[in-house]
């Protein structure tokens, strides 16, 4: 019996719930064989769709063109079989379908040249917005540097973003990619800064944007510039659910191995290492031509021989890497120069021999601190420290006393290797190190360090203690709100019914604003204000706000777990709160998650406010697209489930219909 339109449908739609992989492509492709064989027609192209998805995101880009061509002569065909969302995928696939066709040496020019124009031609035809065509475009000039490159970002940059077919953050991050292939770094951190302020994300972003601006900072010397940003950095790349995130891997394995910080550039080789086995031939040489950067600015320091232990990767010391990146970018640079005619990639490929490292090390800590402890450009410890970076010697560590120095280094190679006990182990001597010379501050990091280290090992006990140790230094040395805030957030997950409460009180306490004292009155008397939301341009009150809401969020799933009815009330509450300045905020998928945790502990307490935080809540997840796709429909279920124990069954279907989801 052939199946109906909305079983279909339903099928389908399963499909593209499931995780990107191999048994996400054959099962898109097995939907896409029953519907050709038994119908319905009117989801076939839905079918075929969801196949050149799975097939795209894997980056098996060489066979997404077929299903991508089957679906093309259908709409040529059968128009009347695709619904308004059969469209709207359809046209979006082409741009990937050419992104593809370009970033492939062995595709000729005349052919992504012929696609690009018929391209033009159909979403001319269906009378669509042109930003898409010209964004590929762009990005065809941009990767062969070709003579039409400013004429077509000029006519790109005219054209009104579309609601249907363009993306606003990729918008964003293309303008910055084009600055910053002319060598406008200033104007690119304009760009993504401002698109961060407006909280722009999809997929891929604002990992990607960040990965730009933590690299334009260090490319330009502003290395306390790179240090601000790299811990949102690294925590957007964490969430970013684009498998197309290896661009930005390489970029802070460049960065962080300018930086002498070869454990966490080690780190990131490590996560490019399997993106590296799918990815376009473009994007692998865009990737190799970082690793080269990255280990010709480790040599520089002295650091050749210095060994490495990554997946996937022949080499096993910096120069063994170097020499491996070099190779397979070489041939990649001889591939595509020949297509276009050209010596672009050749230059840019010379360009990263020549990459410098930064005149002192990175930090790249649990957070990063505006340590009033760190020396200043015209004393004695600075021009030490200067003289060890131009002498070649290793800086990795963020302190000049030798004995803190050495230890510190042996720690990074223990994390650097995997081993996270020894890691640990060594993170806290270098800490008490720190404090026996005086360096209070530089101590708590390193405890900091040592508890996230035995965190991603298990070792929750001992990871607890070490997170409170690092509080009391960090504590004791004035360390601001702003700073202090992701230990709190990062131990939360620790806490035990034990000591759940003097985790609270901790937390809760008043720590000052990175200002100073006087600003931290002031701002605390605008977050209860109503002209908060016309000061949240300041980045003074911004940074402050968003620590004091991470906080208490932190706190709020902490007193849910742990706590007796009256803690839960206050988790409530805190919870609401932190979602309403999130939001305020910009910081949409933050604001998300703290309105889920306040609708859940509302339906657990029997409370009606339940609902409205669980639609607050799916609103933002929708909001934010398909990266957290999995969250809404998580959410979706438990909205779902309170509806039904309130006899709200009608309403309870119809959210279930929405998101194909089983029966509660």
């Amino acid at each position: 019996m052939a199946r109906s339109i909305p079983e279909a449908t339903v099928a389908v739609g399963r499909v593209r719930a499931m995780p990107f992989g191999r048994s996400r492509t054959e099962a898109a492709a097995r939907q896409v064989r029953i519907t050709e064989a038994e119908g319905p027609d009117e989801v076939r192209a839905y079918a075929l769709e969801s196949l050149v998805e799975a097939l795209t995101w894997t980056s098996d880009y060489a066979k997404a063109a077929a299903p991508f061509i089957k679906l093309l002569r259908w709409w040529d065909t059968h128009p009347e079989m695709f619904d308004v969302g059969d469209q709207n995928i359809l046209f979006w696939e082409f741009g990937w379908i050419v992104s593809d066709l370009a970033r492939n040496p062995a595709i000729p020019m005349s052919v992504v040249d012929r696609t690009l124009d018929d391209m033009e031609r159909r979403f001319q035809l269906a009378n669509r917005g042109m930003e898409r065509v010209w964004a590929a475009r762009l990005e065809w000039e941009m990767l062969r540097q070709g003579p039409q490159l400013e004429q077509t970002f000029t006519t790109w940059l005219t054209l009104p973003v579309d609601a249907e077919d363009s993306c606003a953050a990729c918008h964003e991050a293309h303008h910055a990619e084009y600055l910053i292939s002319i060598g406008e770094l200033t104007g690119a951190q304009a760009v993504i800064e401002a698109a961060l302020a407006a909280d722009l994300g999809c997929s891929r972003e604002p990992a990607s944007m960040l990965s730009w601006l933590t690299w334009c900072f260090v490319e330009q010397g502003q290395l306390d510039e790179a240090d601000r940003v790299l811990p949102q950095t690294l925590t957007q790349m964490r969430s970013a659910t684009s498998l197309s995130i290896l661009g930005a891997y390489s970029r802070l394995f460049e960065v962080f191995a300018r930086g002498g910080n070869l454990a966490r550039a080690a780190q990131m080789m490590a996560k490019m290492s399997e993106g590296l086995k799918i990815a376009s031939p473009y994007a692998q040489l865009e990737t190799w031509r970082h690793v080269v950067a990255g280990c010709h600015a480790l040599s520089t320091r002295g650091w050749g021989d210095q060994r490495l232990i990554m997946p996937q990767m022949d080499a096993t010391t910096v120069d063994g890497l170097a020499r491996q990146a070099a190779g397979k970018a070489a041939a990649l640079t001889t591939a595509f120069d020949q297509r276009h005619g050209n010596d672009a990639q050749a230059k840019r490929l010379a360009d990263a021999w020549a990459t410098a490292a930064t005149t002192r090390a990175l930090r790249a800590l649990v957070a990063v601190a505006d340590d009033a402890e760190t020396t200043k450009d015209d004393t004695p410890e600075a021009d030490q420290s200067q003289a060890a970076s131009d002498s070649g010697e290793p800086t990795a560590a963020p302190k000049t006393e030798p004995a803190v120095t050495t230890t510190w280094q042996r720690a990074e190679k223990a994390f650097s290797d995997g081993q996270s006990e020894l890691a640990a182990q060594l993170y806290r001597q270098a800490g008490d190190e720190a404090q026996a010379v005086g360096h209070l501050a530089q101590s708590g990091w390193c405890w900091a360090e040592a508890a996230r280290n035995l965190q991603e090992a298990g070792q929750w006990t001992q990871a607890t203690y070490d997170y409170a140790q690092a509080h009391a230094r960090l504590s004791a040395a004035g360390t601001s709100l702003e700073d202090i805030a992701p230990v709190f957030i990062a131990w939360a997950a620790m806490v035990s019914p034990s000591d759940y409460r003097t985790y609270v009180d901790l937390a809760l306490r008043d720590y000052p604003s990175a200002a100073g004292p006087e600003a931290t009155d002031k701002i605390e008397e605008l977050v209860s204000s109503t002209l908060m939301a016309r000061l949240l341009g300041s980045p003074l009150v911004k940074r402050y706000v968003v620590a004091r809401a991470g906080v208490r969020d932190a706190v709020a799933r902490v007193l849910a777990t742990w706590g007796d009815t009256e803690d839960k009330e206050s988790a409530m509450a805190m919870a609401q709160e932190s979602a309403s300045r999130f939001s305020l905020l910009g910081r949409t998928d933050d604001a998300a998650h703290a309105w889920w945790l306040a609708g859940k502990i509302a339906a657990d307490l029997g409370r009606h406010t339940a609902g409205a935080d669980y639609a607050m809540a799916l609103q933002s997840f929708r909001s934010t697209g398909e990266r957290n796709r999995s969250y809404a429909r998580a959410t979706a279920r438990d909205f779902a489930a309170y509806l039904r124990a309130e006899g709200q069954d009608d309403k309870a279907d119809e959210l279930q219909l929405e998101w194909n989801e089983p029966e509660v």
